[in-house]
């Protein structure tokens, strides 16, 4: 029996002139066993390999296209097996001993000419046992094993290994390379494996190669392979009173009088955290939570089972063979039974408690999840970055470039600083104060910064160690300067969703700033707020990132609008503008300029120091770029940064006979005219303005992604409106703030957006909550409250209004996921269910949302709010329901 195995598929595209490049990938990969596809072997063919042994198959046709290899070690006791020899497929088959099993090796070549399908795959399986390793070239692409895409050829594959219960194997990572520049690699070849756990296996891709296909490397163990985690201070096992403890010898009375001091300081103060952690965490031991535990039952029933099975090799005996299918089939139904009843006890004991860590909401983060893919990035040069250290500098260059200001744009960038007069001394943050920010505003599951010191460790510290803290904060503000190490941010690359994760350009940044940075804008951010309110520097026009100002009453304030236009017979011509990069690309000098206009001198001085000197790097796998330097943009993940952007950009110009509507920097322009004419030329006069300001202050409108639309229930001629000169396209729906508006504002869009949300949510969740699943009750009713509700619920106040038709459609589609929730039968009433179930009908929800909103819009701080209540009263040409009526 082999103990531990390395083997590979790759797709040589002629091996004979690539003998070298199989010799040296086996031995610098020491590996036991090669797939190879595509030898372009004939009958007259042949290669030798010392210590090897070197099986194939060729094309029927007997030229030198396609065909498949096995070289293995002839220390390796194995036998072959018969090969597939046809146009569709080539197959190399051997048998070897493989963790007590007899398991089937093949090399597989399927050419792309050829549209396989399901029962093709079915066959093949079945032909190769029930314990099978194959690996090759499939040109087959699925996202379910990391491809790309999905094609026909991939799906009838992916079927086949579900129904057959197969698990595919792969890197991650693309393994065709097209010489054609302008095409994309994709992930073709891999491993399918079946009757051994894919615990115990791990796959890699490997470049040391020349062809236009990337060997993958799979490593078979003995033992579960556990993945190397992520780097961690703690875990589980962390002794927080030895830590508290060993923190003890911290020094308190340091000299904090100059920025190189504090520095310093700061530097011992996270060395000290950091080794202490360490000190006390046990190494991680972790646990394979997926393998199914067998009863001795079981276990006895398969010894009986083997030598059943030996006796009938030795005597072949037809009652002994008899037995053998008796003890088979019971075995075989009885591991069924046994995995059935497994997975109903794990289903059973999920909650959403702290007891079982939340074990419900990780279940569903996991659901359907596929392969992890591992795309390649396109260079400037066409040729493609594959490595994470070089993905890493390829990001971390394209995001300096990102990091910096708009150039020039026009010649009024008049910045003469104006000093604000205004005395405001930044008080002192207090012990009490400190530790209550600590308690109640840190979240600890929000992940570190590069310094891996997470919200826990430091809910954790010793007073002593907060004392400290307290000291570093205190010595900051004294000397209006912000410690380099709180302006390290540590990025990680998103890919956005429906973008081609090969362009570099189709990621979105996530930037990780350290704990203890957030903490210390957290008290900034309370001191400074004060300063804000008491000089009105915010617009009423502005809801972002304010509090008692949330997304719904924004579009309230739009919807009533819209909804007296209509009543008056008028026009409103709207345009729902892109600003591109909105944070990233805020002009430091410009921001300063306006900071110093504004603020007193004192928070004009932090300020500019927390501006200055910011650096990030760039995370990938588990390698870093280099450290770069920030010119421009306001710090993203930090708690002080929003407020940044709302200073920078509340002197947005507003124009009359229009109506400005932002939410940070999601920006609605409204213009109300007696025709579309009127109302689009006050409209174009205030998009001119605006336009105006942001090449002043170095701002980038992006006209393809902003929307033109007009409200109105006349048949009309839209005329175009333009941004710097280009026209923005003209659309009869926008989405704003998550919600949809049609230009009758009927909301029947937004309703058929819902749904198709729903059904997709829903089928992915189906085997959790669906009428078969053996989940509880009670956490069914959970997930439909917490994952699927808030999607329809949201800004039911608004969207309620829309016709009896609509709300049925979705009241409809909450009835029929509560009867699969409940597995009720035909003749149980929708309201039974309902009401045992203590769930609300869509109906009851749009009034008790309503009255809710209504009830705070009458005590709202800001007028554009009330001017909302204020003209409920108006007088009424049409027969509409409005969001005011709903809480009556």
């Amino acid at each position: 029996m082999i103990k531990t195995i390395r083997m590979a598929t790759w797709n040589a595209n002629g091996l004979q002139e690539r003998t070298k490049d199989l010799e040296l990938l086996m031995h610098t990969q020491k590996l036991d066993i090669c797939l190879v596809s595509e030898t372009h072997f004939t009958k007259e063919s042949h290669i030798k390999l010392a210590n090897y042994n070197i099986y194939h198959s060729n094309h029927p046709s007997n030229k030198a296209r396609g065909g498949t290899a096995i070289v293995i070690q002839k220390s390796i006791k194995h036998n072959l097996e018969l090969n597939i020899e046809t146009e569709e497929m080539q197959v190399t088959t051997v048998t070897l001993s493989l963790k007590n099993k007899s398991c089937k090796i093949s090399a597989i070549y399927c050419p792309p000419r050829y549209k396989l399908k399901k029962e093709d795959y079915i066959q093949l399986f079945k032909k190769l046992g029930n314990t099978f390793i194959l690996g090759g070239d499939l040109n087959a692409k699925h996202t379910h094993w990391g491809s790309r895409l999905t094609t026909s050829k991939g799906k009838e594959l992916y079927q086949a290994g579900f129904q057959l219960k197969c698990e595919f194997i792969s890197s991650g990572s693309p393994t065709y390379w097209p010489s054609d520049k302008d095409k994309i690699p994709d992930l073709i070849d891999m491993f399918i494996v079946k009757g051994l756990s894919r615990n115990y296996m791990h796959a890699v891709g490997d470049e040391t190669v020349a062809s236009d296909h990337t060997p993958v490397i799979l490593t078979i163990n003995s033992s579960v392979i556990i993945k190397t985690a992520p780097p961690s201070l703690t875990n589980m096992k962390t002794n927080w009173h030895q830590f508290r403890e060993d923190l003890q010898t911290i020094q308190l009375k340091v000299p904090l009088k100059t920025s190189y001091e504090l520095e310093n300081d700061i530097d011992l103060l996270i060395d000290a955290i950091q080794q202490a952690a360490w000190n006390n965490t046990p190494p991680k031991t972790e646990m394979v939570s997926n393998q199914t535990t067998y009863s001795l039952e079981v276990r006895k029933l398969v010894n009986e089972k083997r030598k059943a099975r030996k006796k009938w090799q030795c005597t072949r005996a037809p009652e002994d063979k008899t037995i053998l299918n008796y003890l088979t089939n019971k075995l075989s139904n009885m591991i069924q039974k046994n995995k059935n009843e497994s997975v109903t006890r794990y289903l059973c004991n999920l909650s959403a408690e702290k007891d079982t860590d939340y074990s419900l909401w990780k279940l569903t983060k996991r659901l359907n999840k596929p392969a992890t893919q591992n795309p390649p990035i396109k260079r400037k040069d066409g040729t493609w970055a594959v490595k994470a250290k070089h993905k890493a500098s390829m990001f971390a260059e394209y995001l300096e470039e990102t990091f910096k200001p708009l150039p020039r744009q026009t010649s009024e960038e008049n910045l003469a600083r104006v000093k604000n007069k205004n005395k405001s001394e930044i008080k002192l943050v207090k012990f009490k104060e400190l530790k209550n920010v600590i308690k109640t505003d840190l979240n600890i599951k929000k992940a570190p910064g590069y310094d891996l010191i997470t919200g826990k460790i430091i809910k954790e510290l010793p007073d002593k160690v907060l004392q400290k803290l307290m000291h570093h904060i205190n010595a900051a503000i004294r000397l209006k300067y912000v410690p380099t190490q709180w302006k390290v941010a540590e990025i990680i690359m998103i890919p956005k969703p429906g973008k081609s994760p090969n362009d570099i350009k189709g990621y979105r940044p996530i930037s990780l700033l350290p704990i203890i940075s957030k903490i210390f804008e957290k008290i900034l951010l309370k001191r400074l707020k004060p300063v804000i309110e008491t000089n009105n520097l915010i617009p009423n026009h502005q809801f972002g990132f304010r509090n008692n100002h949330s997304t719904i009453q924004q579009v309230h304030r739009i919807v009533e609008i819209i909804e007296k236009t209509l009543e008056t017979r008028k026009v409103c011509s709207s345009v729902f503008l892109d600003v591109a990069q909105a944070f990233d690309r805020v002009w430091h000098r410009g921001l300063q300029c306006k900071l110093h206009q504004m603020l007193p001198e004192e928070w004009y001085l932090i300020l500019k120091s927390y501006l200055e000197n910011r650096h990030f790097r760039v995370k990938v796998e588990d390698e870093y770029s280099e450290l770069k330097e920030i010119h421009a943009g306001v710090p993203q993940g930090s708690v002080l940064g929003p407020v940044l952007y709302l200073l920078y950009t509340q002197d947005v110009p507003q124009v009359e006979n229009t109506t400005l509507a932002t939410f940070a920097d999601d920006t609605a322009v409204l213009a109300v005219g007696r025709n579309v004419k009127e109302a689009t030329n006050y409209l174009q006069h205030s998009l001119d303005e605006i336009s105006k300001w942001t090449r002043k202050w170095r701002l980038n409108l992006n006209e393809i992604k902003s929307v033109h639309i007009n409200f109105t229930n006349q048949k009309t001629t839209p005329f175009a409106v333009t941004v710097n000169s280009q026209k923005i396209p003209y659309s009869n729906t926008a989405k704003y703030l998550g919600m949809t508006l049609d230009a009758k504002l009927r909301w029947k869009e937004h309703v058929k957006k819902k749904k198709e949300e729903i059904n997709i949510k829903f089928r992915r969740m189906q085997w959790l909550m669906g009428r078969n699943s053996q989940l509880s009750l009670h956490n069914k009713i959970l997930l439909y409250k917490q994952i699927i509700k808030p999607i329809w619920a949201y800004g039911i106040q608004l969207w309620g209004c829309t016709r009896k038709t609509n709300l049925k459609i979705m009241q409809t589609i909450q009835n029929k996921i509560l009867r699969q929730i409940t597995n009720a039968e035909w003749y149980i009433r929708n309201e039974r269910i309902h009401n045992d179930l203590k769930i609300s009908t869509v109906q009851e929800e749009v009034r008790r949302h309503a009255v809710r909103h209504v009830e705070k819009l009458k005590s709202h701080e800001n007028p554009e709010m009330q001017k909302v209540i204020n003209s409920t009263g108006n007088f009424r040409r049409l027969k509409r329901t409005k969001p005011m009526d709903l809480a009556q």
